[in-house]
């Protein structure tokens, strides 16, 4: 995933429009290709897990009528989530462990607890804990009501 420390000046004036617009970003909509099994031709390593001990820790609508959610979860050791996209962007932050980001245009990105990373709108991307250790996370999401916060594009991956 993408280092925030060092884009370009117009790409992080972008970036930090996007945040303050709270996911008010204009995006091209979501490709709509189903069978995604990679990410810059390559399969992403780990086996396909959700999250364990998930739970939703506010989901409300704001005064712009926009919704707000935040979710913390689990990432066991050896798994990963699907190649997905969010429709309207997100953010992550690692509290215990160590994730890898894979994101499609860009190299394999580590993670470690007390950091966190921007999830760009409709980029295909998925997360890997290739840890011993498992991984705590703090997912963050600004979307319309009745968006789903994430499409998984891959599939196998397990149902609820």
């Amino acid at each position: 995933m993408p280092r925030l420390s060092s884009p370009p000046t117009a790409t992080l004036a972008l970036l930090l429009a996007c945040a303050a617009a709270l996911g008010g970003c204009a995006t091209a909509p979501a490709p709509q290709a189903q069978d995604v099994t990679t990410i810059n031709g390559q399969p992403v390593p780990g086996r396909m897990a959700r999250l364990v001990d998930a739970v939703t820790m506010l989901d409300t609508i704001d005064v712009n009528g926009q919704r707000i959610v935040v979710e913390k979860g689990v990432r066991k050791a050896g798994t990963r989530v699907g190649i997905h996209v969010h429709e309207y962007g997100g953010h992550t932050c690692v509290l215990t462990g160590e994730i890898t980001g894979f994101m499609e245009g860009h190299a394999p990105h580590k993670w470690p607890a007390g950091t966190c990373y921007y999830m760009p709108p409709n980029v295909l991307m998925a997360a890997a804990n290739l840890g011993s250790e498992d991984v705590v996370l703090i997912d963050t999401f600004i979307l319309p009501p009745g968006k789903p916060t994430i499409t998984i594009r891959e599939p196998g991956f397990p149902a609820r």
